[in-house]
């Protein structure tokens, strides 16, 4: 005689399928998010990067100012050269520092309010590194990445952000995360 209907050894097996099958899913939701992060972080670095060399290209009398500065927190600026139109080349360099500073750690973009309001705009633990060699200009961001990495052999010769406590979680720098650009600005 033939029954219909499931025994229950195919419903057991059915459900621990279906439960392996979930925990895969929550799995791979979860790995892509941290992936997320890091591409938004990235894509923040490089937007500061093409600000700053834009920056930099429209003071091209200041350049010298610029070099061999390194960012860790907001400093303040003489003057507002937004607002005043007789800075020189020097105070407009560090007005576009200041402003850089502000974008690194994002102060335009708070969550909360008053005291207790935080930067949510811009990178986690950020490093803003500069350097001038005639007209030719090293930008360099790193900031502390999600999830630990092997430094590479290329990485680890950079020296923006190297051996922050910041960038370690198991070992030196293996946090870091890095974006470098170099190029050439005036005659």
């Amino acid at each position: 005689m033939k029954k219909n209907g499931f025994t229950l050894i195919e419903v057991l097996v059915a459900l621990v399928l279906v439960g392996v099958a979930f925990m895969g899913m929550a799995k791979l939701l979860f790995e892509s998010r941290k992936q997320i992060h890091e591409v938004q972080q990235r894509s923040i670095a490089l937007s500061l990067v093409n600000d700053m060399i834009g920056r930099m290209t429209a003071n091209p009398q200041g350049l010298s100012n610029y070099h061999n500065t390194s960012i860790t927190a907001i400093t303040l600026a003489g003057k507002n050269c937004q607002a005043d139109s007789t800075c020189t080349a020097a105070e407009m360099a560090a007005y576009d520092l200041q402003e850089w500073a502000e974008s690194l750690v994002g102060s335009s973009v708070k969550k909360g309010s008053g005291n207790d309001a935080v930067n949510v705009g811009g990178l986690v633990s950020p490093v803003g590194c500069i350097t001038v060699v005639n007209n030719a200009v090293t930008l360099s961001i790193a900031w502390r990445g999600k999830q630990a990495q092997t430094e590479t052999t290329d990485r680890a010769a950079k020296t923006c952000g190297k051996d922050n406590a910041n960038f370690t979680q198991v070992a030196d720098n293996d946090l870091r995360r890095l974006l470098e650009v170099t190029t050439t600005i005036g005659s």
